[in-house]
């Protein structure tokens, strides 16, 4: 398995080293680490690993503002190593945003299967976020023209056909997208 990096975020030196040399050996290409979730937020300014592991809690907080804050701001997979007594808590807040929470003690096969797990989830998610994304642009854009047309049929008493062509041949003639040609429509009216 070839991956990218992780950001192991853990306030314990000896348990990175451990993870550390594990996720290494598995095949990421990098291996980085803070001791707090202030330093990890700091890290991930200019690092963008492919997994994120906390193991909670950290020396300046639980760890679920933390993953709340980047969530949004990272493609990297989330996983988090819990205590029993903040698991469910911990699963409630976080699973809106896909990070695995797993319970401790943990078992090495358990966590790399789970890293896995959430490496490919979070690339998944992130393709259908960017298609969504694509689609609504594309509704959008759609209405705007259609907006458009709208206006040609009552202000230019042009039939429903006549200002679909209208459109589609100006965009051609001036070598403009038809969203462009819309656009210019509902201003000039």
């Amino acid at each position: 398995m070839s991956a990218g990096g992780i950001l192991i975020v853990c306030s314990k030196p000896e348990l990175i080293k451990e993870i550390r040399a594990l996720m290494l050996q598995q095949g990421y290409s990098s291996a980085e680490y803070s001791l707090s979730a202030s330093a990890a937020r700091r890290k991930l300014d200019f690092f963008e690993p492919e997994l994120i592991l906390v193991n909670s809690p950290l020396q300046d907080e639980l760890g679920t503002d933390f993953i709340l804050d980047i969530a949004d701001n990272t493609d990297a997979g989330i996983v988090v190593l819990a205590k029993h007594e903040n698991l469910e808590d911990m699963q409630y807040k976080l699973e809106k945003v896909g990070a695995l929470i797993l319970p401790k003690p943990i078992n090495k096969m358990i966590l790399l299967q789970t890293a896995r797990f959430a490496v490919q989830s979070r690339k998944s998610l992130v393709g259908l976020k960017t298609i969504n994304e694509d689609l609504e642009k594309k509704m959008k854009d759609r209405k705007i023209i259609e907006k458009a047309k709208w206006i040609l049929v009552e202000k230019m008493n042009m039939t429903e056909p006549q200002a679909h062509r209208y459109i589609q041949k100006r965009a051609m003639d001036t070598r403009t997208s038809q969203l462009k040609v819309a656009e210019e429509i509902i201003q000039s009216f």
